[in-house]
């Protein structure tokens, strides 16, 4: 038994790719069976995996026990000789001071600490295993959760691992006897004083004995599958969203043809990624903030919502824009002169690409929003990207206009009047980016070259 456990660990870790050779571990250690069995597997593989080890204890000075569990992971890091560092807290204090549950906060006291141990490159590791993210998928299930919360507990993030989550409970009490490793019981587990306790010891038991006993292994062996169908989801929507969305004076602008096209759920994925991209985080968003955003697709332009972190989602024409509502900015005065190639355009966030292609090929090309072909025979001087000036003007099916005109047609929002980027060629406007093409540029029969501009987020 005790070897199919080990060889199922060592399985994990390769599969997951969790350890590396000449890795530091920080490993947190409570002195219950589950970090005790972790502890002992790594001190035994040691050489194994040329690994060298941090063991981390805190202190959380709630059971008059916790004294006793400290000494046992010190006494046996003494033993084994290895790293030992200790911290104390007042978890009941933290609590009450920042309005957390003790479970919470000691979640908390913890991992700040394992992070303080942290050198570059260094790994924390816990002993989570398959009962924990039982317990943590029931949990997420039934308070609600999306196809990611369904992943459960991850075995690898960037600074953490986690290679016990092959494990069952049995099975990691059955090595702690057969190895004859030392831990100590947690009286706290055996009450339902917690939500968490509540469904290790009523609900999951439940379901064993009137629905599947197998439950455990079977939403273990499911999250992977739901880790599996997330990753694949994430890296579909972010191809699509470098298709559909485009960033203009630091909004996201959704391409409405485009993003009418794709199925509802990936629509929800596209606002949440830009919400994400444009505020860093999308925690405090919810399902209804999301339907409210994508319901501003079937209704008039201008319309508004309002989302957490001062985002304002808007309907313009054939647009949906997401912008950070901030204080008034002055105006940008951007004139950066384009070359062939890829060009950095850094006050905006964008990069545009100039391409010299065959004038027969561009029938096969999908000229899109921020794709557009132009008579490279008309451009006598170097193009720039900037934004508006006093005289600028463009030629159009009706004739020439001022560019403040044009913008007054077409109805560009006065807020984005003085931020909309423009490639132009001295005063005349070859293309409002994202908008109107100078028909002087069309592509006609006497056209010899044609000049391919893209547009594309920087992806930094």
């Amino acid at each position: 038994m005790v070897h199919k456990v080990t060889k199922k660990v060592k399985d994990f870790i390769e599969e997951q790719g969790l350890i590396e050779k000449g890795d530091t571990l920080v490993v947190g250690v409570s002195g219950g069976a589950d970090s005790m069995m972790l502890l002992h597997f790594l001190y035994t593989h040691q050489l194994y995996y040329d690994i060298s080890l941090k063991i981390a204890h805190v202190h959380h000075g709630i059971r008059e026990e916790a004294e006793l569990d400290a000494k046992l992971v010190e006494e046996v890091c003494k033993e084994w000789g290895l790293a030992y560092f200790r911290k104390n807290c007042d978890v009941k204090a933290t609590a009450k001071k920042q309005g957390l549950s003790e479970e919470e906060a000691g979640r908390k006291e913890r991992y700040s600490f394992f992070i303080s141990l942290l050198n570059p490159n260094d790994k924390i590791v816990t002993a989570h295993h398959m009962n924990d993210q039982a317990e943590t998928l029931i949990m997420r299930f039934f308070r609600g959760t999306d196809l990611k919360g369904l992943g459960g507990i991850l075995p690898k993030t960037p600074e953490m691992i986690r290679p016990l989550l092959c494990l069952e409970r049995s099975e990691i009490e059955d090595y702690c006897q057969k190895q004859k490793v030392p831990f100590r019981e947690d009286a706290t587990n055996l009450l339902p004083i917690y939500t968490r306790n509540k469904i290790r010891l009523e609900c999951i038991p439940y379901i064993q004995d009137t629905i599947n006993p197998n439950i455990v292994r079977t939403l273990g062996e499911h999250s992977q599958l739901y880790r599996e169908s997330e990753t694949f989801l994430k890296e579909y929507t972010l191809e699509r969203f470098k298709e559909t969305v485009q960033i203009v004076d630091q909004a996201l602008v959704f391409d409405l043809g485009l993003f009418s096209q794709e199925a509802s759920y990936i629509q929800k994925r596209l606002v949440y990624l830009g919400i994400e991209k444009l505020v860093g985080s999308s925690k405090d968003i919810t399902l209804k903030h999301i339907q409210s955003s994508i319901a501003l697709t079937q209704q008039q332009t201008g319309k508004k919502v309002h989302l957490p972190y001062g985002i304002v989602v808007s309907r313009q024409y054939n647009r949906l824009m997401l912008t950070k509502k901030e204080g008034k900015k002055e105006h940008v005065s951007l004139n950066q002169a384009l070359q062939l190639g890829v060009n950095q355009v850094e006050a905006f966030q964008i990069r545009i690409t100039l391409t010299k292609v065959k004038k027969e090929t561009i029938e096969q090309k999908n000229e899109k929003m921020y794709t557009k072909y132009i008579d490279y025979g008309k451009i006598k001087d170097s193009l720039q990207i900037r934004t508006r000036q006093p005289q600028d003007y463009i030629v159009t099916a009706g004739g020439t206009k001022k560019i403040k005109k044009l913008f007054i047609d077409d109805k560009v929002p006065n807020e984005k009047r003085d931020y909309t980027p423009l490639i132009t060629q001295g005063q005349e406007v070859i293309w409002v980016v994202g908008g109107r093409l100078n028909t002087d540029y069309y592509i006609t029969e006497a056209t010899q070259e044609v000049l391919e501009i893209k547009l594309q987020m920087d992806e930094s």
